[in-house]
């Protein structure tokens, strides 16, 4: 069988990705090797050995495989086998490397996926120290805090196990307004953390040991099309993303925003619902979680609809030690801190609906909250000791 030119290797994977059942193949025009792909993810790469009358086939691992030390090692396979009666010569050069691939390389590359999953398992120790730092988190009559595994897909045919946590509530599930302070909260007892795109769920994972500038890479998509945006720390898909260059793009600022974070030595740059200047500042924390735990939405979660859904902000009062809440709704023309006399009626009886709810919630001893005008105010006689 010809093989020294892309056409025929090409010919070659196609057949063996269909007496192997797999999804497609793909052809890499720069080092002239081709990918043999299957619908999981998993890959196995094709490429002709000199003389060209051999193949090598490697089986493709994730890049986490090198750091465990894990490995497959390469079969190489004769191009010109002996055909059988009545088989031409490239027929009988498929039969022949799909045999070897399925005798010598599949049990292999599914033996170091699944050590390499058993590696990247989250650890007891990880969990439990998940688990004490929220368990400042006050359970309630309809929510609280939950600590689990969750499987998530990957490329090339690893589904790993990930440590998830979430503030669940009876009726609706994993709350997403309480995610970004959950995710706070870890990563102030030292956790790394992902929040994916409009999910409920906090990823969670003990940082490696030696700090990478690469955080954040795009992967091709594990669900179908795209291309997903991964932590290499939580194991966590952020967002799936049509375009490659965009995704790239994303992926870049994600890292210089973790460096940034790394250097400044903070654990939140940014947290919604709460101005920049805040976010420090435990008290004010305490108050943005108390009011997500109960339903209220943070403003500032770039997933949430905000022309439908009106968002607290906390920001600082005039007064030391003190807070202001004001209850926002998107487009600009609507309620604003100060602007509450530009609203429509309804939307006037609406957020003094809200005000009065703020405040029951925030009311309690060593605790004075006043209604006014632009928001409520908030005085604390204590600092509170929770996140």
């Amino acid at each position: 069988m010809e093989l020294s030119a892309p056409a025929g290797l090409e010919s070659l994977a196609r057949s063996v990705a269909e007496q192997l059942g797999a999804d497609r193949n793909e052809e890499d025009a720069d080092t002239g090797r081709v990918r043999v792909v299957y619908a999981d993810g998993r890959a196995l790469e094709l490429a002709p050995n000199r003389p060209r009358t051999r193949i090598t086939v490697t089986a493709v691992l994730p890049e986490q495989a090198t750091a465990h030390g894990i490995e497959v090692k390469a079969i190489t396979i004769t191009a010109l086998p002996r055909p059988r009666p009545s088989e031409s010569q490239a027929k009988a050069t498929a039969r022949h490397t799909t045999d070897h691939i399925r005798q010598r390389l599949l049990p292999a590359h599914t033996t170091a996926l699944a050590e390499l999953r058993e590696r990247t398992a989250p650890q007891v120790a990880t969990l439990q120290r998940a688990d004490a730092a929220l368990s400042g988190f006050l359970d309630r009559p309809r929510g609280g805090v939950a600590i689990s595994e969750q499987p998530v897909r990957r490329p090339l045919g690893l589904t790993v196990r990930c440590a998830v946590a979430w503030w669940h509530t009876t009726l609706d599930g994993p709350s997403r307004a309480v995610a970004p302070f959950m995710a706070d909260v870890l990563r102030r007892a030292g956790l790394a953390t992902t929040e994916p795109h409009g999910s409920g769920y906090v990823f969670f994972a003990e940082p490696p040991a030696e700090q990478s500038d690469t955080r954040f890479r795009i992967a091709p998509a594990a669900g179908g099309e795209g291309w997903d945006l991964v932590d290499e720390f939580t194991g966590a898909c952020v967002r799936t993303y049509d375009d490659r260059e965009w995704a790239q793009g994303i992926a870049e600022n994600a890292n210089g925003e973790e460096d940034a974070a790394r250097r400044a030595a903070v654990a939140s740059m940014d947290l919604p619902g709460l101005s920049a200047d805040l976010i420090e500042d435990e008290q004010f924390r305490a108050l943005a979680a108390e009011l997500a735990t109960a339903g209220h939405m943070p403003y500032g979660l770039d997933d949430v609809d905000y022309t439908q859904t009106p968002g607290f902000h906390i920001y600082p009062s005039a007064e030391p030690g003190r807070a202001k809440v004001a209850r926002l709704l998107e487009p600009w023309g609507a309620i604003r801190p100060g602007a509450r006399f530009e609203a429509p009626e309804r939307e006037v009886e609406r957020y003094d609906k809200d005000m009065e709810a703020y405040a029951r919630l925030l009311t309690r001893p060593g605790q004075t909250v006043a209604v006014m005008l632009d928001g409520i105010q908030v005085t604390h006689n204590d600092p509170p000791n929770r996140p």
